[in-house]
């Protein structure tokens, strides 16, 4: 298989993984466009499509305009996408709706005009007509070029601002896909103005420089455009561990304190969500259950941890395990403590990813940790409850 049959089929297949997404959004739909576009027009450079058209159409050099109007039109889509991300406000809308909606038609009045060399280059044709294809090299390259600087600038500018690293990372290789496709126009222009100062060509170095620039400028495009998706994906897996880890706890601490349980119900794909509410709900029955005890038990839980040798940086999740399950065991008595010092919460004022790890350690301290226990039983000993008996496992699902 031929290098533009691969590059065309690989578009064809991002086509049509992002084709259900053109009903999401402006921004979806105009990305799904531009590998819809890119995909036809390098589909004009497989040898057996360029052939078929060469011998039924009639027309020489057909398939350069076919392939230069669905280029500029897929730049055109690219241009709006980073605009919709990058500048959602807009930027320059009716510029950009001017500057193509002149672009398509003076490409192909200037083809049409054209005296072309058949077999050549898209270059100086012969006679009175000779201008024509100057033209028309100038208004596609102009295009393309000064699409792909703007677009550049608004992708670079963008991964400032991406909260991920893969959506980092997605945004800059776009915006390094179209810089390689500033460059493409750039070196057309040279060749153009080497052809025509100096009558110099070098149709084999041009063919060369200029596939390589345009196949890795879609590539990049490409690659990057899966990055974001991929970043999505991610985040769901990270969430959805994360939710299986926090389980536990969640569910020992709502059985204490079922009030805190949210009546709505929530859809098992929204995992975010679910994870969401859990760490809420968690938060909530550390509030309430704090009231069962003094800030004492948690100073008695942090000495027996270091008596224990717990880690430094383990004992106070072990600490706030233990508390935590000696509150879960005295709400069983309803009796609330009135005029103490309650313990301090340790996931406050945390950051996100601060209070996901917080909250992860004390629910595995909660559950398997022997000193945990073992300080839990030493407390329900000291002040036996009415109704004893273990703790038992919630019925909820978050």
């Amino acid at each position: 298989m031929n290098t533009p049959t691969l590059v065309a089929g690989s578009l064809w297949l991002v086509t049509l993984w992002r084709l259900p997404a053109i009903r999401h959004s402006h921004k979806q739909r105009s990305l799904a466009l531009t590998f819809a576009a890119l995909a036809a027009a390098m589909t004009f450079e497989v040898p057996a499509v360029k052939a078929a058209i060469s011998d039924n159409a009639g027309v020489t050099s057909l398939t350069p305009l076919l392939k230069h109007l669905l280029g500029v039109t897929s730049a055109a889509f690219l241009l709006d996408f980073i605009v919709a991300v990058v500048r959602p406000q807009g930027l320059a809308r009716r510029t950009r709706l001017a500057a193509i909606a002149a672009t398509l038609p003076l490409m192909v009045l200037f083809y049409a005009l054209a005296n072309w060399m058949p077999g050549g280059p898209v270059r100086v044709g012969d006679g009175e007509r000779a201008i024509y294809p100057v033209l028309y090299t100038a208004v596609f390259t102009l295009y393309i070029g000064i699409a792909m600087f703007v677009a550049t600038w608004l992708f670079l500018s963008g991964v400032r601002h991406s909260r991920t690293l893969l959506g980092r990372a997605g945004l800059g290789l776009m915006g390094l896909g179209t810089l390689l496709g500033s460059l493409y126009a750039l070196q057309r222009v040279g060749f153009v103005t080497l052809d025509l100062t100096t009558g110099v060509r070098y149709p084999t170095l041009e063919y060369q420089i200029s596939t390589a620039l345009k196949q890795l400028a879609i590539l990049s495009i490409a690659l990057g455009s899966c990055l974001p998706p991929l970043s999505v994906a991610v985040e769901y897996v990270r969430s959805w561990i994360m939710l299986r880890r926090l389980q536990p706890l969640w569910k020992r601490l709502t059985d204490a304190a079922p009030h805190v349980v949210l009546s709505t119900s929530v859809p098992k794909q929204r995992v975010g969500f679910r994870l969401e509410r859990c760490v809420i709900e968690i938060e909530d029955a550390c509030l309430a259950l704090r009231e069962y005890v003094s800030a004492d038990v948690r100073e008695r839980a942090r000495a027996l941890a270091f008596q224990k040798g717990v880690s430094e940086q383990e004992v106070d999740a072990v600490a706030e395990a233990a508390w935590l399950r000696v509150a879960a065991s005295a709400a069983r008595t309803g009796n609330q403590l009135e005029d103490v010092e309650y313990p301090p919460l340790g996931v406050t004022g945390r950051g996100r990813p601060s209070e996901l790890a917080w909250l992860h350690a004390v629910s595995r301290a909660y559950v398997s940790s022997p000193v945990v226990t073992e300080f839990t039983r030493q407390e329900v000993a000291l002040a036996p409850l009415p109704t004893g008996g273990p703790e038992k496992d919630s019925s909820h699902d978050n």
